[in-house]
Parts: C-alpha cells; structure tokens; sequence
C-alpha cells in the first residue's frame, strides 16, 4: 500500500511541477495537503485565526518588528468515532487559506524594527486523533499545507549590503513554500471550537521542483514509519496513543523543518528560505 502512494505522490509531482503537493491517505487518515474530492459530502468551516510572527533568513540577524498575521480558512471537515475506542476521536480538515502578516496590526508596531508585510495563499490539511467529554473534544492535530506568498518589507530601512541582497530576493515577488502547525482543537461546544497553534512557514527563493521532490519523499516516507509505529500504540492504549500521536508527530515535522532551516531542499545544500514562525489563537465554526 505505502509503495503504491509513493509512486502515486511521484507521479503527481512530475505533472504540477509549479504548484507540486503530495497525498498520503490511508486508514481514513491524511498528512499532507490535497484537495479532496469528498469535501462536498462534509461539514463546511470557516476558521479565522490571529498571531504574531517572527522573521528568520538562515541566520541572519536582522531586526525586523514581528508583524501580526490574520489569516482565514475555507473548508470542509469530518469528524468520527475512532476503531479503537468510543471515546477517541478522529478529526480531518481540508482547507484553502488567505493571511496577511504585516506590522499595520501588530501589536509591537510602534517598536523599533523594519516593516514587512506579507500575503499568502495556499491549500493544506490538518488531521488529529482526541477525546471526547460530553459535548466537549480536545483534539491535538497537526497541518501541512503548500503556499505562495508575496513579500515585502521597508527599503529605505538600514541593512548591510548583504543581508539586503538576501532580502531583496524575496521583496515584492510570489514564491512558493511550505508550512507545518501543531495545535489544539477545542471543541467548546457543537460548531465552535478554539485552537492554540504554533505555525512555521518557508518561503523558498526559488522552485528546485526536482529537490523539492526528493525532499518532500524523504519526509513522507518517515512519517509513514512514525504512523505505523503510533498505529500500533493507539489499538494498544488509545487514550495514552492520542496524545503520543500528537508529541511523536510534532517532534517529527520540528525536526525536518530544522533541518530545512539552513537548507531549503535538506538534503540538498541550497540556499535558506525565509522563514516565518508564528504563535496563533484560532476560532472555528463548523455548519
């Protein structure tokens, strides 16, 4: 089964080479972004989320002000009672998304720093196993998702010439990228719940559509590994496997974006993405 979606994962990299996203679907579960063809036969959301960013470029020590991103999901969502126990529950959620992260509506905007602002779109999935309490459900999940984005900061700001450069290579320019969260759905009541989330997102200077690929393989075949291995704790404990679930996988997608920090396309040596790291609060309605 796990060789036939890679090969399925491959055979769409090679026909979207601009816009490339992977699909990992099995067991009523998904990882990585797509577009499901099922969405109509599932609940609509709406997601409206607020955080503050910090701006990072392999390194660099550069003193931008952290902008405020608002940020909204369109989607649809299914929610159902896990195989192994009554009181776990699985959770997936298809979305599209449009933020904006600009220091207008920071709440540090009258700091010292330069000004940013940056426009994103983009599409992606997020999927978690929690429990339920009555009415109310804590459901730790994680997202991925693929963006394009348009940055821009203050030109007139005082940069040594060569982190200007650098900067300068994404000023005012869409470029692709990739994003990963970890959070905690808070199902309040029936149609509404609150999520703490804690998002980092790499806006690449250029597409290496061939690096990217392998990449991107590498990081699904170890999350096959690591969903195997939570599989087997979940029929064993699922209470205590809802919650490694979500550390083990957490820690998983941390550590590839680490790796990627330094190197857009690990393990690839290229160049750093730009990378955005941002504590949100979400609230979601689901009709």
């Amino acid at each position: 089964m796990r060789k036939y979606l890679l090969l399925t994962i491959a055979f769409f990299f090679s026909i979207c080479a601009s816009q490339s996203f992977a699909q990992a679907k099995r067991a009523g579960e998904n990882r990585y972004p797509f577009i499901s063809f099922y969405w109509f036969s599932e609940k609509p959301t709406i997601e409206l989320s607020y955080g503050i960013s910090e701006i990072n470029l392999g390194g660099i020590n550069t003193d931008f002000k952290k902008p405020g991103m608002i940020e909204l999901h369109l989607g649809y969502s299914n929610e159902f009672t896990s195989k192994y126990s009554k009181n776990v529950i699985r959770y997936d959620n298809d979305y599209l998304f449009l933020s904006n992260a600009t220091t207008d509506v920071s709440s540090q905007k009258n700091s010292a720093g330069i000004n940013s602002s940056l426009w994103r779109f983009g599409f992606g999935n997020k999927d978690g196993t929690g429990l339920k309490f009555g009415s109310f459900t804590v459901m730790p999940y994680n997202a991925n998702s693929f963006t394009w984005s348009r940055f821009s900061f203050d030109k007139s700001a005082a940069l040594n010439p060569a982190d200007y450069d650098k900067f300068d290579n994404f000023n005012e320019a869409f470029r692709f990228g990739t994003s990963a969260e970890a959070g905690i759905n808070l199902q309040i009541t029936k149609g509404f719940s609150l999520q703490p989330k804690y998002e980092v997102s790499d806006i690449f200077p250029r597409h290496l559509f061939g690096q990217q690929m392998v990449s991107s393989l590498i990081e699904l075949c170890g999350a096959e590994v690591l969903d195997e291995f939570t599989g087997r704790i979940m029929k064993n404990t699922p209470v205590a496997g809802t919650v490694v679930n979500f550390v083990l996988k957490s820690a998983y997608e941390f550590g590839i974006y680490q790796l990627r920090k330094e190197h857009m396309n690990w393990p690839f040596t290229n160049e750093a993405p730009l990378r955005y790291s941002t504590f949100k609060m979400g609230m979601t309605f689901t009709f």
